[in-house]
C-alpha cells in the first residue's frame, strides 16, 4: 500500500461530546483508527494508528534507554498516545489531557497535514507561530534548513 501524503490546512469544530472529525478527503489512511497523542509543539499528533509504530521507530527508535532526556521523551510522546477506531461519522474523541496539552477548548480546531501525520492545534496558536515565521522570514528558516541538510 502506498503512503497518502497528508497535507493542507482544515479548521474542524469539538461536537459537543468532544469528538473531532476527520475531513472526509483525510479519511482513508485512518481506516484501521488513529493515534493521538500530546506532540513537540504545543498541539496533538493525529497519526493513522498503522503508521504509529513506524513512526515513533523512525524518529525515536535509536534513543538510549540510559539518556534521562531519552526516557522523558518516550514517556511524553508515547505514553500520552491513545488509539482510537473512527466512528461513522469519522470522529474521534480528544479526551480533557489531550486537549489541555494543545490548548485545545471547546470550540476549534485546526488540522494541519504535515506529511506522514496531522497536527491538531488551537487555531490561536498555529496563528502564533505563523506570525512569528513569517517576522523572523520564511526564507531565512528555510536556508538554515538547506544548511544543515548540505
Amino acid at each position: 500500500m502506498q503512503r497518502r501524503l497528508l497535507s493542507g490546512t482544515y479548521e474542524c469544530s469539538l461536537d459537543n461530546r468532544f469528538r473531532l472529525a476527520i475531513p472526509a478527503r483525510l479519511r482513508e489512511p485512518f481506516a484501521a483508527g488513529a493515534t493521538v497523542g500530546w506532540w513537540i509543539d504545543d498541539c496533538l499528533i493525529v497519526v493513522p494508528t498503522l503508521e504509529w509504530g513506524p513512526l515513533v521507530e523512525r524518529n525515536f527508535g535509536t534513543m538510549s534507554l540510559f539518556d534521562d532526556d531519552a526516557r522523558d521523551m518516550s514517556r511524553f510522546l508515547i505514553g500520552s498516545a491513545q488509539h482510537f477506531d473512527l466512528d461513522r461519522q469519522g470522529r474521534i474523541p480528544l479526551g480533557a489531557e489531550v486537549r489541555e496539552h494543545a490548548g485545545i477548548g471547546d470550540g476549534k480546531v485546526k488540522l494541519v497535514g504535515v506529511g506522514e501525520y496531522l497536527e491538531a492545534w488551537d487555531p490561536e496558536r498555529l496563528a502564533e507561530r505563523f506570525a512569528k515565521l513569517r517576522r523572523e522570514g520564511v526564507s531565512t528558516h528555510a536556508k538554515r534548513l538547506a544548511d544543515r541538510v548540505a
